[in-house]
């Protein structure tokens, strides 16, 4: 019997649904085979249903779990996003490496129960409750790694660069001390990582916070830098995170504006 393999009924292909599936993989869980219209190998089992690709979860920030529904009602008449926000800076400010791993172990495994099977972590919380890099300065992505390798999920790792509060280069607040990097700092962070996730078989990428967080200059230069180490990385942002970024205008242009150039920024040099 050939561990690694499993005989479906029903399978949703690339081209559609397919009858009498047999699927084989590798010890890193990437299919190596797929064969439809084929007879079941003896001893090899059957899956007790449908099967499907497993769904992915493109932002996730997995610290955030653990206050799940301390926020989920209106308190007060001025309840909003920026209430929310507020509740989610005291809860950052505090939270600890070993509560992070925990908390993104348990929050993953619930993902692989509902059909997740990779997830996106968009990952800002990078220092200690002041502000100061931890010893190792990836500390915390690597707690996020080792969750991810402990629950069995596929991860792509995404170290958020956040250095301003508001348009304008606006000066972040104390909330936001655990989250900021310099653009420099956070290339060396993805030197540093890049072996560190290719060894455990996860992808490496950057997220730009949001148009107000990284003011253009960096962003240019951070996206140079990626694509300097790998010319393939994904890119991920906070386009328009609420209404009023949407209203905000960034040197006499709109944000969605502004979002054009982005896009034109994150393309890889040809």
């Amino acid at each position: 019997m050939n561990k690694h393999s499993l005989f479906a009924e029903h399978a949703l292909l690339p081209t559609g649904w397919a009858r009498d599936v047999l699927l084989s993989w590798n010890d890193s869980g990437v299919l190596t085979d797929v064969r439809a219209q084929t007879a079941c190998p003896e001893s090899t089992p059957r899956a007790t249903g449908p099967v499907m690709p497993g769904m992915p979860n493109l932002h996730s920030h997995a610290f955030q779990r653990a206050f799940a529904g301390l926020t989920e009602y209106r308190g007060a008449t001025q309840d909003s996003f920026w209430s929310w926000r507020s509740l989610m800076y005291r809860f950052a400010s505090a939270i600890t490496p070993e509560q992070l791993e925990a908390i993104a172990t348990g929050l993953y495994v619930e993902m692989l129960e509902a059909g997740y099977t990779s997830v996106c972590e968009f990952h800002y919380v990078h220092h200690d409750p002041e502000g100061r890099p931890y010893a190792d300065d990836a500390a915390l992505s690597m707690c996020l790694l080792r969750a991810a390798a402990r629950a069995g999920i596929g991860l792509t790792l995404l170290p958020v660069l956040y250095q301003t509060s508001g348009f304008g280069g606006t000066p972040p607040s104390v909330g936001q001390r655990r989250f900021i990097r310099s653009t420099d700092n956070m290339l060396a962070l993805l030197q540093k990582l890049q072996p560190l996730c290719d060894a455990q078989g996860a992808r490496l990428g950057l997220a730009p916070h949001s148009l107000r967080a990284v003011p253009p200059d960096s962003l240019r230069e951070a996206l140079a830098g990626l694509h300097a180490i790998d010319a393939t990385a994904p890119v991920h942002i906070h386009i328009a995170e609420q209404t009023a970024e949407v209203s905000a205008r960034y040197s006499g242009c709109s944000t969605m504006r502004l979002s054009m150039r982005v896009g034109a920024w994150c393309m890889p040099p040809t």
